[in-house]
């Protein structure tokens, strides 16, 4: 009997644990270059998540961009302090780096403290205005030269997927950093658009391009519609084969959490707790939600319970779907 409250009580006592970030300086790692949707959805947390942590911290943004990504998920596991003080914005493709035997990352995603999500990832093939794209078909029918960054990114991943999968006939530029970077050589003319770029996420960096129509978006990289791109057909819609469909559903999963909060593994369960609260705050924060659409961001929270949890059912794929995923994805930098 004693036991049996012991093991109940032990629970509510670390969970009662006082936490408090008082005169603490709090690092964000964003794991993209500055001026990207990544960055700037990190920048608008800094500014008002410390709101809501017991103690008022300041949190300071700090870019970690390179290695589509790996470069901040390998510090947070591996270097940064295990407190609370450090957390970071990371990419979407996060908790499928190990998963798919990238041996650079250099960590198990579901060791990871998964705070939030901020929003879906509604992933796009679009092309510039002034080129011949105009519907999906056009991207099977003739090449295409695309803009990519690192090996891992999604921009650079899915035009080799889609040609392995669907059809399309695409060529990329690699090594720009980051969607900044493409964005840039885009407006250029460098190349003529980019696969994987979030749509939500464009409306923060590049609204103007929407608004003044200087862009056309032909496929959508989702489950299901999003309310903006109604007319837009899915990429699924494409799939030749029950295989194809199958790998293409594996990628397009991960759109579900695309702007993930994270904390080291070995952060204290009272501190992750915090934070998970203070999310939850913060979506109702009326001065987070004023500027958020201001710049546009949208904001559709899932908590650190339901992200982990879909985390620990990616782990659990079927390993012929994997060793397909993986030999696609290894093929991308040959």
């Amino acid at each position: 009997m004693l036991m049996a409250l012991v093991a109940w009580v032990a629970p509510l006592a670390a969970h009662a644990q006082k936490v408090d970030f008082g005169g603490q300086k709090i690092t964000l790692a964003v794991g993209s270059t500055a001026g990207g949707a990544y960055d700037l959805y990190g920048r608008l947390v800094a500014r008002h998540l410390g709101n809501h942590l017991p103690g008022n911290p300041i949190i300071v943004p700090q870019n970690m961009p390179g290695a589509g990504n790996l470069i901040a998920l390998n510090w947070l596991y591996n270097v940064a302090p295990k407190d609370g003080t450090a957390l970071a914005i990371v990419q979407n493709t996060a908790p499928y780096e190990n998963l798919m035997g990238n041996t650079n990352a250099r960590f198990d995603a579901r060791k990871f403290n998964w705070l939030a999500s901020l929003n879906g990832y509604t992933g796009m093939a679009m092309v510039w205005h002034t080129t011949p794209f105009r519907t999906a078909p056009d991207l099977i029918d003739r090449p295409s030269l695309l803009g990519a960054s690192g090996a891992t990114s999604d921009v650079t991943v899915w035009p080799y997927l889609l040609n392995e999968l669907i059809g399309t006939k695409t060529k990329t530029v690699k090594g720009y950093p980051g969607t900044a970077g493409i964005a840039l050589a885009l407006e250029r003319g460098e190349v003529q658009g980019s696969i994987g770029e979030d749509w939500d996420g464009l409306k923060v960096s590049k609204g103007r391009w929407i608004s003044e129509k200087l862009i056309r978006v032909l496929l959508q990289l989702t489950l299901t519609r999003h309310p903006d791109l109604q007319d837009v057909p899915l990429v699924s819609d494409f799939a030749k084969t029950a295989d194809s469909r199958q790998i293409l559903e594996f990628f397009v999963a991960r759109q579900q959490y695309g702007r993930p909060f994270i904390a080291p593994p070995g952060t204290p369960a009272p501190v992750v707790a915090a934070y998970r609260e203070a999310f939850a705050k913060l979506v109702n924060d009326p001065n987070f939600r004023q500027e958020a659409a201001q710049q546009q961001a949208a904001i559709d929270l899932a908590s650190g319970e339901v992200v982990a949890a879909f985390v620990d059912r990616l782990h659990a794929t079927p390993r012929s779907v994997l060793d397909r995923a993986i030999a696609l994805t290894k093929a991308v930098g040959d």
